[in-house]
């Protein structure tokens, strides 16, 4: 009888044994498939975060891209403006007054801060509204139609054109022509834009016109 309880307990226990045993084998199992749920959460969310900040940048790129290219454009689109888009009759007459309108219809179609047309010795003929320090601009034109004379007389060919950037970041561009026996500058200037050394020259056949035209009317 005492032998016969014996084994009943030691079932028993053996039982108890390995009942704690799947409960604890259970509790793990649960423990680690909610671990890897954690991890298979934040491995979402970090990928998630990865292609957020991919497509962040692919955007920033792109708008970096785009600022460069019209950065790059725009001394085409300044100079296809004075080339295409007519200029109104009367600022081409040749008289003073029209002919500082000529020079605000330039400095308005490429976007110049001021346009300045000055004989050879730098003395302004006449200006946009909008321009500032003429005698200063009219010295640098001088200067700078000295600078072209010293270069032609090397031997090579003279400038037609010279341009200075200054610290401020601004362009200013002198394009040297003649109408007649007169030597003539034809100066703007640009700040922070990129410009061509030929920015210049369509408006130039425009100027041209009203001096010559002038030419006549004061003959």
């Amino acid at each position: 009888m005492t032998m016969a309880i014996a084994a009943i307990i030691g079932l028993a226990a053996a039982v108890l044994l390995l009942s704690a045993g799947y409960l604890f084998g259970v509790k793990r199992g649960a423990q680690a498939r909610e671990q890897l749920r954690q991890q298979d959460l934040e491995q979402t969310q970090e990928l998630a975060r990865l292609r957020e900040q991919l497509s962040q940048r692919g955007i920033e790129q792109h708008e970096n891209l785009k600022a460069t290219i019209a950065q790059l454009l725009s001394p085409l689109i300044q100079r296809d403006r004075l080339s295409f888009e007519p200029l109104t009759s009367d600022a081409q007459s040749g008289r003073h007054g029209d002919l500082n309108r000529l020079l605000d219809q330039i400095a308005e179609k490429g976007n110049f801060a001021t346009v300045l047309l000055s004989d050879n010795e730098g003395w302004p003929l006449a200006a946009s509204s909008n321009a500032q320090d003429q005698d200063r601009l009219g010295a640098t034109a001088s200067m700078l139609l000295l600078i072209a004379d010293r270069m032609g007389d090397t031997g090579a060919a003279a400038p037609l054109s010279l341009m200075v950037h200054d610290a401020a970041n601004t362009v200013t561009l002198c394009r040297i022509f003649s109408v007649g026996d007169h030597r003539l500058a034809l100066t703007a200037v640009s700040p922070g834009t990129l410009l061509l050394s030929t920015a210049l020259d369509p408006a130039l056949v425009k100027v041209d016109a009203a001096l010559l035209q002038r030419e006549r009317d004061d003959g």
